[in-house]
């Protein structure tokens, strides 16, 4: 038998037929999600339920739990919600215990109202120099417009620092979603929900990496066509939600969770009134679905959550230039 330059024997042909066998036993896909995004769907296979125990008949019984298609309603008054951060740049800060590492970083937040057109509403930017160890430290004003107040978390990896800059993000969210859910508004908002108490805000999760329902009943996900949803389940014990699954758009040609988006309402609010958001989001979000042509992490990224991301981001201004003016106010204050 001929030998490969390695000396290793070549694959007989019988071992060629089993492996083409083996990779044709089952359907591939490829995703249109840019890949710096991660995917959609990042549960692996024997991955163990979410640590979050789950009740998935509280809306149905098992025998009836089966894709649910909205009554027809019409559109109320929505604000989208979403935000986006950024890390400025990287400090530094000569504590008591040496030096601490740190990041400035920067925040934008803000709304886009469908009342019958659609508006950008209220934003806000918040910045922060968030330091580890528990430490505090202060950065002189940057200019007119730019100056940052101080955090401080525990650890001091990263990864860490980076989550004290989410967690500005995600309270903020929380208190803008509060506000306009004061005011009347049904508020939709990118992410997992942030709000407890008992308003019309639904959190709208794009990307799934936890499995929330049993083997048996995932398949009704998979089934789901566009504007259909699956019956609420509960889960939480901190923050206890009310959530189904909703599939946006047509997947034809695509992995079974394509399209497949995961709602969440606090479980503050009835169990009737989560059904009727529910409904509402369901029947309409799918007008909302963006393109692949358009958005790398179409459908799930909504148009208007899209384009207020794109405001956002102008927003928070040029990091480069951000940066500069952090460089100068920090040799201004020692001259000084």
């Amino acid at each position: 038998m001929a030998q490969t330059p390695l000396g290793c024997r070549t694959p007989s042909l019988a071992w060629g037929h089993e492996v083409r066998k083996t990779l044709l036993s089952g359907q591939i896909w490829v995703e249109a999600w840019n890949p710096e995004y991660g995917s959609s769907y990042e549960v692996a296979a024997g991955t163990a339920p979410s640590e979050e125990e789950v009740a998935p008949f509280v809306e149905r019984e098992r025998e009836a739990w089966e894709p649910i298609s909205p009554r027809a309603q019409a559109w109320p008054a929505v604000a989208f919600l979403d935000g986006v951060s950024r890390v400025d740049a990287r400090a530094f800060l000569e504590g008591s215990t040496g030096t601490i590492p740190g990041i400035c970083g920067s925040v934008g937040i803000g709304t886009v109202f469908c009342d019958g057109e659609a508006k950008f509403g209220p934003w806000q930017v918040h910045r922060a120099v968030v330091f580890g160890s528990g430490e505090a430290g202060e950065l002189p004003p940057i200019s007119e417009s730019i100056s940052y107040r101080s955090r401080s978390i525990p650890g001091t990896r990263p990864d860490e620092l980076r989550l004290g800059l989410e967690a500005l993000r995600a309270e903020q969210e929380a208190e803008m979603a509060r506000v306009l859910a004061r005011q009347g508004w049904i508020v939709l908002a990118d992410g997992a929900l942030g709000v407890l108490e008992p308003f019309d805000v639904v959190g709208l999760i794009k990307s799934h990496q936890k499995a929330y329902l049993e083997a048996d009943l995932e398949p009704v996900v998979r089934a789901l066509a566009p504007g259909q949803r699956t019956p609420i389940f509960s889960f939480g014990v901190i923050r206890p939600r009310y959530s189904w699954y909703l599939r946006l758009a047509d997947a034809t040609g695509h992995h079974p969770w394509a399209a497949i988006a995961r709602c969440e309402v606090s479980a503050a609010v009835s169990l009737e009134r989560a059904a009727e958001l529910a409904d509402l989001v369901t029947q309409h979000l799918p007008r909302f679905a963006s393109k692949p042509f358009w958005d790398s992490r179409a459908p799930q990224n909504l148009v208007p959550i899209a384009t207020l991301e794109r405001r956002l981001w102008h927003l928070l201004g040029d990091r480069e230039l951000v940066y500069r003016k952090i460089r100068s106010a920090l040799m201004r204050g020692r001259a000084a």
